[in-house]
């Protein structure tokens, strides 16, 4: 039996429709739906995410003054009650290290990952 390797162009996300159905992706904006899938196109299976800013920077086109507003923002919506994500610091050597996780209220998910099915009437808190 020969072994699969996984190449990255192999690897996608999925945005489930609901993202846009609900009007989750509506209600966030573009800089903040944005940079929510910029950080999922980092995650792994458990949702974790270890973008640096400068990534994030470069993959949706903001420079990092106009990114962390939106980001700061993004941190503290509630959607039902739920984050859309969260993020740690994790302390190196030199400095502190981000690791986000993407929640399954997002609507995102990556390999056979779960979501939380949302409907139109949701609760959006900031």
């Amino acid at each position: 039996m020969a072994i699969q390797t996984v190449e990255e162009k192999d690897v996608f996300m999925k945005v489930h429709l609901t993202f846009y159905k609900s009007g989750l992706s509506q209600r966030l904006g573009i800089y903040k739906a944005g940079i929510l899938t910029a950080i999922a196109s980092y995650m792994d299976e458990k949702g974790e995410c270890y973008p640096t800013q400068r990534q994030l920077a470069e993959r949706t086109g903001m420079d990092t003054k106009t990114l962390n507003k939106h980001l700061n923002i993004l941190l503290n919506v509630r959607v039902n009650g739920k984050p859309l994500i969260t993020r740690k610091f994790v302390k190196g050597r030199a400095y502190s290290n981000s690791v986000y996780v993407v929640q399954p209220i997002s609507q995102i998910t990556i390999f056979n990952g779960k979501f939380e099915p949302l409907e139109s009437g949701f609760t959006y808190d900031v």
